[in-house]
């Protein structure tokens, strides 16, 4: 399965749920592959410090770089997960005969809500971020496992 996650910067939330999800699929021994792209991302940005370091424990995302979300991407993936019902929207709208392949990082995870942009605050916002992450990729992947 190709996941691509999609947030909006690509600095933040979607290189986080990039290295929980290889992590994790390594762990239930799941045959995926992750990219992460941004809705408004340039080329070559690092992630914040922040980003890397609330998963360091879990993956090193430090070498990550961004990138822009690109119709290449889009038809290679499996699944297309938004951070937030925002993200999704503006999927829908740009890619509409992808609908199938688009969901919430929530909506997968088998909840409700959002995963709020944390670009700019303190260590303990991205720790949360981290761990809301973490939880609902673990979610999506013990599901998709089946």
């Amino acid at each position: 399965m190709n996941i691509l996650y999609v947030c909006t910067g690509n600095t933040c939330r979607s290189p986080m749920a990039e290295g929980i999800t290889r992590t994790l699929a390594k762990e239930l021994g799941l045959d995926v592959t992750t990219v992460s792209a941004g809705l408004f991302a340039a080329y070559g940005a690092k992630p914040t410090e922040q980003a890397v370091i609330a998963i360091q424990s879990i993956a090193d995302i430090s070498g990550h770089e961004s990138r822009p979300l690109t119709m290449e991407l889009v038809n290679s993936a499996d699944l297309i997960i938004g951070m937030t019902q925002d993200h999704k929207s503006v999927l829908f709208r740009q890619f509409p005969f992808e609908e199938s392949k688009i969901k919430t990082l929530a909506e997968w995870g088998h909840e409700e809500g959002d995963v709020v942009d944390p670009f700019g605050s303190d260590q303990d916002v991205y720790n949360q971020c981290a761990k809301q992450i973490y939880k609902l990729v673990k979610a999506g992947l013990t599901s998709s496992k089946g």
